[in-house]
């Protein structure tokens, strides 16, 4: 009761019940869902947790509400629930729908000053029924491209399938013995993962894939104690678990979510070493500041094993963590970052709103050869502040097109613009 209290207080839920239903144990005859377009009703309904002919549950209507507005096909929903000549209840969700064909753009600048972007398409509700597919290509120094498939709805409403295969291609920057080298880096991978919901705020993930690696030393002045070429094969394994108790209004979210990944490699890296683990978890807390504003908090953390490899998992980067320091900044096995932002509106209209923010972002990271302390030294901690405007298009799908700049705290002199689709966390 105290969730759907909670819900009602957000206007999320609109529940014309009369009173008399209260206390008593009365039966949903039938189950509508209005307002769609593209979108399968039967798909929507094997989401929804009350069921027709079943006991009325209030909870699992405000379940039902959180579940609707999670999908990418839904804008927003409401509930009507109306009593029959019979004694029991009809209950009607109004849907008001999205598109779901959604461009991707991302511009950056790559180590070496060059220009980098990353285009793609994703259709989010393929057949209406909530599949999704998308494609994309990347320009980082080098090519690259890839392809996800995604059936969240596998057997059952509990139970999602995703692949994604990619052919990726960088240029590295790392340091061997003091000496700046640069590798021409390419990754072709391909992963399966299994997701299975516990409840509507727990679900778990359980991913594994094939990952061919090509590094090439293209240094001016190349180390001999730097390999020319390498070649690996790994296996993959990756674990997860998310618990989401994010309410969705529109663009604007309340609560918060936690996921966790434990990530396994068997394969050959630099070092004689032929296994590797990465532990990371991510926290996100949004609250929302009477009727205009959003402060969304975010703090990551990843630990991976003391190998001594050039290619350490975690990196500080523009469009990972911290915004305005560049990209690929540093390298480490061990990293932490804080996000904090306060999103305010500045216009919303029938299907476009408009918003400006204020961020400040921190993070530490230690390279493989330092000590824990290391993790919050000085010469290893970013300190960025800035501002940045959104504007976002009500009834597409993540449509929202993001902009910020972000100057550093240590030294004014570095500064740096993140342009992107969608929130920046």
């Amino acid at each position: 009761m105290a969730y759907v209290q909670y819900l009602i207080k957000y206007r999320l839920l609109l529940l014309l019940v009369p009173q008399f239903i209260i206390g008593q144990a009365l039966h949903v005859e039938r189950i509508h869902v209005k307002g769609l377009k593209k979108t399968k009703e039967a798909y929507l309904k094997k989401l929804l947790t009350q069921k027709s002919k079943a006991v009325f549950q209030e909870e699992n209507i405000a379940n039902d509400l959180v579940l609707l507005q999670r999908e990418p096909a839904v804008s927003h929903a409401r509930v009507e629930i109306d009593t029959l000549s019979t004694g029991h209840l009809e209950v009607t969700y109004h849907i008001e729908e999205n598109k779901t064909f959604i461009p991707a753009i991302d511009l950056w600048q790559t180590v070496n000053n060059a220009f980098a972007y990353h285009v793609g398409v994703t259709e989010y509700n393929v057949l209406g029924k909530g599949y999704i597919l998308g494609g994309f290509y990347r320009q980082n120094n080098y090519p690259g491209f890839g392809i996800i498939i995604e059936n969240n709805n596998f057997l059952n409403a509990a139970n999602e399938l995703k692949f994604i295969g990619q052919q990726l291609e960088t240029l590295e920057p790392l340091t061997v013995f003091d000496l700046p080298q640069q590798y021409r880096y390419r990754f072709k991978s391909v992963e399966l993962s299994f997701g299975r919901d516990l409840s509507t705020q727990q679900k778990i993930t359980l991913g594994g894939g094939w990952l061919n690696e090509r590094y090439k030393n293209v240094s001016a002045s190349k180390s001999e104690m730097a390999p020319e070429h390498f070649t690996t094969r790994k296996g993959i394994v990756k674990l997860g678990y998310i618990f989401d108790y994010r309410i969705p209004y529109y663009y604007v979210l309340e609560g918060w979510r936690n996921q966790t990944f434990f990530t396994h490699v068997w394969g050959k890296p630099f070092t004689p070493n032929n296994t590797f683990y990465t532990l990371e978890n991510e926290t996100t807390y949004f609250k929302r500041v009477k009727d205009s504003g959003n402060f969304a908090l975010r703090l990551l953390a990843g630990v991976g094993r003391n190998v001594d490899s050039p290619f350490p998992p975690f990196a500080v980067d523009n469009n990972r963590n911290i915004r305005g320091v560049g990209n690929l900044v540093q390298r480490g096995n061990t990293f932490w970052a804080i996000n904090s932002e306060y999103r305010h509106r500045l216009l919303d209209q029938n299907w476009f709103a408009c918003q400006a923010n204020v961020f400040f972002d921190f993070a530490g990271i230690k390279a493989v050869d330092e000590k824990r302390t290391a993790l919050f030294s000085s010469s290893n901690n970013y300190q960025y502040a800035g501002i940045g405007l959104r504007f976002i298009h009500k009834y597409i799908y993540k449509a929202v097109l993001r902009i910020d700049y972000g100057i550093s705290l240590k030294d004014k002199k570095q500064s740096g613009i993140v342009f992107g689709i969608g929130q920046f966390f």
